[in-house]
This record gives structure tokens, sequence and C-alpha cells, in this order.
């Protein structure tokens, strides 16, 4: 009996050290996915959804029915495997978004292996949790940002009319006398929706709410969410234009978005006490369940199949510590810009004075926090020449490529036509956009643009990772077939480790009343041409690592080699001899230059005496 007894007890140590083991097989890539998620700002709710989830998971455990009968095999075949095949894939690409789907789709397999339909209905709430985390793939979550905050602005718009307020609607942009709303920026309650997704399916989870409940209540959260952002752009543009008060920035800003957020909340919670038809229900109410004595891991048998699957995980787990290493290595190694720096403070030139171009005011460093962008920081010049203002900006960071036309066309600018301008001796070696742009009223724009990552690889024409097709069309922008096979082409095989890379961009913008001249379009892109080099060689390196000087920046880097086949390092170099050549003596630096030389000459005609015997000249300096 007490040997009966002991090897009960465990049992359960047994199997929890063998489902940590398993756990083992996902536990890097999941780092590395949550790592990248906190890196968004929209996303970084997802402490509270896993505490959310491990709650409701917790409940599972306590409450599900005694004995358990294990489900139908061909269930976890249809799953598992396919499962495990994309944890294989995930681990020699390194691709923790794949893991996080991978251990989803396991999870249900090995749930339904365990206890069949009962089970895992018991465990589906924190499952539901769980996915609202999990970005959904090729960027159709900003595809729906965008579509909201076209509701918004449309919707602001129809109020304003109504309240006689004047204003211009343009694209994402709704302007008044003396104000200029940006609706990406002020409605950033458009980035609180993911953040109520996962309270209202939480919520309802808790409360056990069926399927189809949990789906009127999140169509209600939505469109508390959308009159939420009317009544905030309204209100900001009503108060600016009846008191002169900007409530749209700053703690204001902050406040009216906690009060908000938690109106929409309350809402919820109403809305969940008051809604009940047939079927709303899922289950029994918890205090009426009495909670079973046994622990769950007595019920189960992780059998054989299970014990294999385990040493399988744990074979992948290991893969993936031996892949993130080297991922890890390889970026860091073949860096040649300190990512750790651009965080807004640093500090960026321009002269005076490039080709008549001449520097209007001083540099205005701008931050902002925009959907699905991480806190993008701008640095924006302004250059006049002949009456025509240009406006030259450098943007960072972005994960992953963006396509800098989409922002133009929330701003109301429409692409007329697109161009790749591939690497040429013309443009300095160096791949670029042009882009013609229009808007009411008969202004056009032209637009050049190129993007750097932090390897120092410029990548308009990049053959492994270009955003472009032939034509200069943007391949993630296309239908879904075409951002997929785009997606695809950036999965990082073998040795590459740069999907994750950090990419920056250079631009320069020049508008008129009916388009530039000829002459005027050249000129900009010598500017863009020349900024382009200026810029760059303030934060792109020639070697991964830097030299230690006493008085080393943060951009003291290695000198340029002479002889580099880097395009980039070559163009900086060729900039760099143009830009000295150009600059005028600075005369106190030559007359020094000529006394050293001076005494140097006078060394050695004192040795060249000494060496055949002849008495010392007398030398006296000029």
């Amino acid at each position: 009996m007490n040997d009966y007894s002991g090897a009960s007890e465990q049992k359960p140590k047994n199997q929890t050290l063998l489902i940590f083991l398993a756990l083992f097989g996902f536990a890097p890539l999941l780092a590395q996915f949550f790592f990248n998620l906190w890196q968004f700002d929209t996303y970084q709710f997802f402490p509270l959804a896993l505490a959310g989830a491990v709650a409701l998971i917790l409940r599972a455990a306590r409450e599900v029915d005694r004995p358990l009968t294990p489900g139908s095999f061909w269930v976890p075949l249809l799953i598992i495997p396919p499962a495990l095949l994309l944890l294989a894939f995930a681990s020699l690409v390194w691709s923790p978004w794949m893991a996080a789907f991978s251990f989803l789709l396991m999870s249900f397999g090995v749930l339904w292996q365990f206890g069949g339909w009962r089970l895992v209905k018991y465990f589906l709430p924190g499952w539901f949790v769980l996915l609202t985390v999990l970005p959904p793939p090729l960027k159709l979550d900003e595809r729906f940002a965008l579509l909201l905050q076209g509701w918004a602005v449309a919707g602001s718009s129809r109020i304003l009319d109504f309240l006689l307020i004047p204003h211009e609607r343009t694209g994402l942009i709704i302007e008044i006398p003396g104000m200029r709303l940006l609706v990406e920026e002020a409605c950033s309650g458009i980035n609180s929706i993911l953040f109520m997704t996962f309270v209202c399916v939480f919520y309802a989870m808790w409360r056990r709410r069926s399927a189809l409940f949990t789906v009127v209540l999140y169509i209600f959260t939505i469109g508390c969410v959308l009159v939420g952002n009317l009544v905030r752009i309204v209100s900001g543009a009503w108060a600016f234009h009846q008191f002169q008060v900007e409530i749209l920035t700053g703690w204001k800003h902050e406040a009216i978005g906690l009060t908000l957020t938690a109106t929409y909340i309350g809402l919820i919670i109403l809305a969940e006490r008051f809604m009940r038809f047939p079927g709303s229900y899922c289950g029994d109410d918890a205090s009426d369940i009495a909670p079973p004595q046994e622990p769950l891991l007595k019920s189960i048998n992780l059998g054989l199949g299970f014990k294999f699957l385990t040493i399988l995980l744990v074979c992948l787990g290991l893969v993936q510590l031996v892949r993130g290493w080297d991922f890890h290595t390889q970026r860091e190694g073949a860096k040649k810009v300190n990512t750790t720096d651009f965080n807004g403070t640093a500090l960026f030139t321009l002269p005076p004075e490039i080709d008549g171009w001449k520097l209007v005011g001083e540099p205005k460093p701008q931050s902002k926090t925009a959907a699905y962008e991480d806190g993008v920081h701008s640095h924006i010049w302004k250059l006049q020449k002949d009456g025509m203002q240009a406006i030259v900006s450098l943007d960072y960071p972005f994960f992953g490529y963006h396509d800098v036309t989409v922002c133009y066309r929330n701003s109301g600018w429409t692409v007329s036509e697109s161009k790749l301008l591939q690497a040429s001796a013309e443009n300095g070696l160096i791949s670029n956009m042009q882009v013609l742009l229009a808007r009411e009223g008969g202004l056009k724009a032209m637009l050049f643009y190129s993007t750097v990552d932090e390897r120092g690889i410029w990548l308009e024409d990049s053959p492994d990772r270009s955003a472009y097709n032939k034509e200069g069309q943007p391949l993630q922008e296309g239908n879904l077939f075409e951002r997929l096979l785009s997606r695809l082409r950036l999965v990082p095989i073998a040795n590459e480790s740069y999907d994750m890379a950090v990419n920056f961009r250079i631009q320069t913008l020049a508008a008129a009343r009916g388009g530039l001249s000829t002459a005027q379009k050249r000129d900009l892109e010598k500017l863009f041409q020349k900024v382009r080099l200026i810029l760059s060689e303030q934060f792109i390196m020639a070697s991964p690592t830097p030299v230690p000087t006493p008085s080393a920046t943060p951009f003291d880097f290695e000198p340029l080699p002479t002889n580099s086949p880097d395009p980039t390092a070559r163009a900086i170099r060729e900039a760099r001899e143009a830009s000295a050549e150009a600059t005028p003596e600075d005369p106190t630096k030559k007359a020094i230059q000529a006394a050293k030389q001076e005494a140097l000459d006078a060394e050695k005609a004192e040795a060249e005496a000494k060496k055949q015997g002849q008495p010392k000249k007398e030398t006296q300096p000029k």
C-alpha cells in the first residue's frame, strides 16, 4: 500500500517534469517573440494577457470533470505533426511568430489527445486570450487600423460640419484655422483597440459566456472605441476652435485616453450584465462547481507518444539555442550602425549651404508614436534655393521595411508615379525611389527616399530584401498572395540573420503649384544624393567595431578604408573628399601646418649635416 501511495505521489512530479521539458522546445523562440512584441507599444499589454490566460487555465485545471477520456486519434494526427514541422522550420529560420502559432496549434492537439472535446472546452477560454497577443500575419492589423482611422476621420468631419466648425479634411488630417490635427497621432485610441480586444475576450471568458455572445460583445466593444475616438477628435477640435486650448497633446491627451479606456471597460461590464439571450452562457457559474480533490495531472496519462514528442521538442529547443546564438552573433558582427544610440537623442547635422541650398532655421527633431510604428524618431531640415523649398528627413527605427508612400496617402497625397532608380554612378552607387505626388489645388511634389539597414546595405534594390518589383511597385502592399510571396522571400535561410534588422530612411521632398520644372527636379535629386551621403556618414561606420578614443562619441567610428568594395563606404568617401576640396582652407591651420613642416625640414637638414660632418645651418622661423 505504501509503495502504491509513493508511486501515486511521484506521478504528478514526473509528469510535471515532462511538461516542462516539452515547453522547453518552445521557450527560446517564445522568449524572442515576446521580446519583439514589447518593441511595439500597441502590444505592450501582453503581460496582462498572459496573466489572464494563466488565471483561466488554472481555473480550468481545477474544474474539469474527472476521469478524462482520450479523444479520437484523428484530430491530434491532423494537428500535432504539422505543428511540429512548423516549429522545426521556425527553429531553423529563427521565426518567433511561427513558433508562437505552432505552440497554440500543438496545445490544442495535445489537450484533445488527453481528454477530447470535454477537456479542450475547459481550456479554450485561456487559449482565446493567448490568441489576442498573436499579431495577424502580413500586417493585417495595420490595414485594420488604417481602416478604423479612415472611419474616424470621416465621422469626425461630418460631426464638425454639424457643429459649424470650419475645417478641411485631407486624408487622415483635419485642419481648422490655427490647428492641424493628424488623426493617426491624436487619435491614439485606435491603438487601444487591441487592448480592448483582450479585455473583452478575457471578461467574456471569465464570465463563461458563449462564443456567440463574445462575438456580439466584441462588436459592441469596437463600436465603443470608434465612438470614443470621434469624441476625442471632435472635442479637441471644438476646444481649440472655441477657446484656443489644445487638449490632444501632453498630459491632457494622456488623461483623456485613460478616461476613455476606463469608460470602455465599464461599458463592457454593463453590457455583459444586461445582455442575455438563450445560449449566451457556456457552462455553470463557478459558485455551483465544487473543485475536485484529485490534481489534474493524476488524471492524465502521459504515455509513450507524449514522451516521444517531448524528446523531439527538447531536440528542437536545443536547435533553437544554437540558432539563436548563431543569429545573434552574426547580426552583431554584421552591424554597421550602433542602434542602441538611436533613441531620439542622437544629433545629426547638415552644413549651412549645400550646392546653393541654404539651411532655414534650426533642425527640428520629432518623436511620435503612431499606429504600428515603434516610436519613430524624425530629424527634419528645411532648405531653400531660388524660391524653392525642400524638406529633408531622417527617420528611424523601422522594424521591417516601411513603405513611406502609405504615410503620404494618409496625409492627402495621391501617388501618380513611383519609379525605382537602381544604383549607378549617377546616383552615388546607391539605389533610391523617385515618387511623383499630387494634391488638390494643383499642388504637385517630387519625393526621393532611400532605406538603409543596420548592416549599411541600401534596401530599395537589394537582391535579398527588395520590397519592390522591377517596375518599382511595392510588393508588400499588393494583394494577399503578392504579400505572402514577398514575406516568404524575406525568410532568413542558412546563415542569414537579418529578418529582424532595424532600418533607417532618408527622404527629400519639394512641392510647387503645377509641379517642379526639369531644372528644379535635377537640383532636388542632387540635393538628395548629397544629404543622403552627409547624413549616412554620421551613423554608418565602416567597421562593426568602433575605435576606442578618449573623446569618442556614439558616432565616432573607424575611418573608411581607401579600397573598400562596399558602395556605401566608397560613396561616402568620395563625398568626404569632394567636401574637403570644396571647403576653403583655414589660414590659421595652414600657418600651423607650414610651421610644422618647416621644423621637420630643419631637423632633416641638421641630421644630414651631422652625418656629413658639416656645421649646422641656422634657420629662422618665418
